[in-house]
């Protein structure tokens, strides 16, 4: 691989790795904290990865730039890969919410589409579906307590 040209080199441009991937685990593990640095081995254990795999994606990510690797062979995020810090971020908060939503219905390929181009459609959850106009529920119907369902349907306790 050349050396990058930086004044052809945009780092705003889109990070092509899909998450759910190796390389995505790997990108996760080493922008947690770009201050350390790992050895194959150490990379290997905290991900449960094939001692194959991790040596080939350590360095097809190396050789992309998006990880650094000292002359002793520890490899580390960027500090000053912003990019790949915020993609790094954003794996993160998928797990959160693959963890806190696990029966969705969504994956990893439809993290990079949405809307018509999704390959999984949303369905919406009819109980929770009370206004359909697309308008942010009033802040009284954001709590719903068990003492609200009466036979009319409302919560007025008082009248």
């Amino acid at each position: 691989m050349a050396p990058i040209d930086l004044r052809e080199h945009n780092p705003d441009d889109g990070i092509d790795i899909r998450p759910g991937t190796n390389k995505a685990a790997i990108i996760k593990l080493l922008y947690r904290e770009t201050n350390l640095a790992y050895t194959p081995s150490e990379i290997r254990d905290a991900l449960d990865l094939p001692r194959g795999t991790i040596s080939t994606t350590l360095s097809r990510l190396h050789d992309d730039g998006l990880i650094g690797k000292t002359s002793d062979g520890l490899y580390h995020g960027f500090d000053h890969r912003d990019d790949v810090r915020r993609f790094a971020r954003s794996l993160v908060q998928l797990d959160e919410m693959f963890t806190r939503y696990p029966n969705s219905g969504l994956g990893p390929d439809d993290v990079e589409q949405t809307g018509t181009g999704a390959k999984t459609e949303i369905t919406r959850d009819t109980e929770a579906e009370h206004d359909t106009s697309g308008s942010e529920p009033a802040p009284a119907d954001w709590v719903t307590g068990t003492d609200t369902d009466t036979d009319s349907g409302t919560a007025d306790e008082d009248q």
